[in-house]
């Protein structure tokens, strides 16, 4: 029989045939669930065709259990655009070590920021459509989402400004520039090339945008 116990810190933790089991975990995995199967329908139908029943069904959960994680349809649907938002934010991060040359380190994050996207046509499709009695709040949330990856690839080219690898420019302007092309790149570009392909050949041209050498190595440091 299941039992559940309270750590010192606090978790709740299931207890089963002698095991723990972390009950976030579980819930966490089930939510992931719920967005995943509310994603591929936002993304490919009316937000009007979408029912909580529909989205229930396809992440495997009852109605009930969804409207415990998700109250509404509409806080469903903004829960998926942070969701994927607050990932893709988070991925930039991870990408960007500070132990690179800075060179390297903007053409990693370009080229993370494509494939992350690439790798989600769901959420690329979704991204791109709006449903009108939700802009407003859509809006904020895309705004709050652009802000931080904006503050993002700013802080790198301010960075490359500072050290002398980046020619002087308006960091903001740059940085709208490679947010533009990134969007425009998966938007549209369509298919035919490897998306590591011409994620690096968009990310040598900003470089060369922006006066670096996209072949520039670094030096080795020699101990005096």
């Amino acid at each position: 029989m299941n039992r559940i116990q309270t750590n010192s810190a606090g978790i709740s933790t299931e207890i089963s045939n002698g095991r723990p089991f972390q009950a976030r975990d579980e819930q966490a995995a089930k939510r992931q669930r719920i967005l995943t199967a509310a994603l591929k329908l936002f993304a490919h139908e009316p937000y009007q065709a979408v029912t909580m029943d529909r989205v229930a069904a396809a992440a495997g959960v009852a109605k009930g259990t969804l409207y415990l994680y998700f109250p509404s349809k509409d806080g469903l649907y903004l829960g998926v655009l942070t969701d994927n938002l607050d990932t893709a934010y988070r991925t930039y991060q991870a990408s960007a070590d500070p132990k690179l040359p800075l060179v390297e380190r903007m053409r990693r994050s370009i080229a993370v920021a494509v494939e992350f996207f690439d790798e989600r046509r769901d959420f690329l499709q979704f991204y791109a459509m709006a449903e009108p009695r939700l802009s407003e709040a859509r809006n904020r949330i895309m705004e709050n989402s652009r802000e931080r990856g904006g503050n993002f690839f700013e802080s790198l080219i301010e960075e490359g400004i500072r050290i002398g690898v980046f020619t002087r420019v308006d960091p903001r302007l740059a940085m709208l520039t490679i947010q533009g092309a990134i969007r425009s790149l998966l938007l549209y570009y369509g298919p035919g090339r490897p998306v590591s392909e011409i994620s690096r050949e968009l990310g040598n041209l900003i470089l060369r945008s922006l006066g670096a050498d996209p072949a520039l190595a670094p030096r080795p440091v020699h101990p005096r």
